[in-house]
């Protein structure tokens, strides 16, 4: 039977699941991670009836409020469900890709029966809140100068730009949301005693190469969008957005290597964190370990095997660790 604290970390945890899928439409970077640490620690401590009838009721109460939400949480919640529960026998890192993938098309589907509830295509949905979002950081700017742009940019065209990238607006959401859930998992997995295959440390993080097809398809897109004519600029955008995607899995890769580079020469945590947020806030430096974590793939700087980079994992470490 039970005891009195497991009925109450039963329901603590159940809570974290419902609220995560409340802020999951709205933040999915917390909302997600929210609700995978709570499924996690309940699937790992031995309740996983507990965790499917605390996902289903997230799902349930999420539609209840929006019923075009019920096309994002469950999948999400049916996929973070299938990752807890392989996360001994298969690597962290793989997920990572299938994850982004079900919140990313969740997150499109759940915005197209959104905008068809309200008689409404999902682009023009889009080109709404792209609109509504501009205006919002002109205003917050003190409108435009003279010239009607701000700092010499114009807000249509700003608009435009923003509009024609949503779909890596969607990828990069995605990603971000999956990734901080794989880590909560193992985090989740080491509080509960429990082994299994977590992310790697992130010095040690080395992508598979594979993510170089999309870099070399993004630029064949450009290439032609100035060969073809292209008046609609559709191949020109969809080379655009998926090189600003590829840019974001380069920069995670330089990273990386900046990462090893600040072990070796023996750099402190707070050092190391103090030259991550310089990176973070310096642009002209982002190019740069993009560049350096494009070379990687062939350099291979950190001297790390090759053989399977998706099973170059640390079952003591999280990603990150320091």
């Amino acid at each position: 039977m039970p005891s009195g604290r497991d009925i109450r970390d039963a329901v603590l945890l159940s809570g974290a699941v419902l609220l995560g899928s409340l802020l999951a439409p709205l933040l999915p970077p917390i909302g997600v991670p929210l609700a995978a640490a709570g499924l996690a620690s309940l699937v790992y401590r031995g309740r996983q009836t507990v965790a499917a009838f605390a996902a289903g009721v997230a799902v349930a109460f999420g539609a209840f409020l929006s019923p075009s939400d019920v096309v994002y949480l469950a999948p999400t919640f049916t996929a973070l469900l299938v990752i807890i529960g392989r996360s001994a026998k298969h690597s962290s890192l793989a997920a990572i890709a299938p994850l982004t993938a079900v919140l990313a098309v969740g997150s499109v589907g759940s915005m197209a029966v959104f905008g068809a509830l309200r008689g409404t295509s999902f682009l023009a949905l889009t080109r709404e809140q792209t609109d509504l979002a501009v205006e919002a950081f002109v205003e917050a700017a003190g409108g435009p100068g003279t010239d009607g742009t701000i700092a010499g940019v114009d807000p249509q065209a700003m608009a435009d730009l923003m509009f024609r990238l949503w779909p890596v607006d969607h990828f990069t959401t995605a990603l971000l949301s999956a990734t901080l859930a794989m880590v909560v998992i193992g985090w989740s997995a080491r509080r509960a005693g429990v082994q299994v295959r977590r992310l790697p440390r992130f010095d040690a993080l080395d992508l598979s190469p594979h993510v170089l097809w999309p870099f070399i398809a993004a630029f064949a897109l450009l290439a032609a969008g100035r060969v073809v004519e292209d008046a609609s600029g559709l191949v020109t955008t969809a080379g655009l957005n998926l090189l600003i995607g590829v840019r974001m899995l380069l920069l995670a890769q330089g990273l990386a290597v900046v990462s090893s580079f600040y072990r070796r020469i023996g750099l402190g945590r707070w050092a190391r964190r103090s030259g991550y947020v310089l990176l973070a806030l310096v642009d002209a430096f982002l190019p740069v370990v993009s560049m350096f974590g494009l070379i990687d793939f062939w350099a291979n700087f950190r001297k790390l095997p090759r053989d399977d980079s998706s099973q170059a994992e640390e079952p003591e470490r999280d990603a990150g660790g320091e």
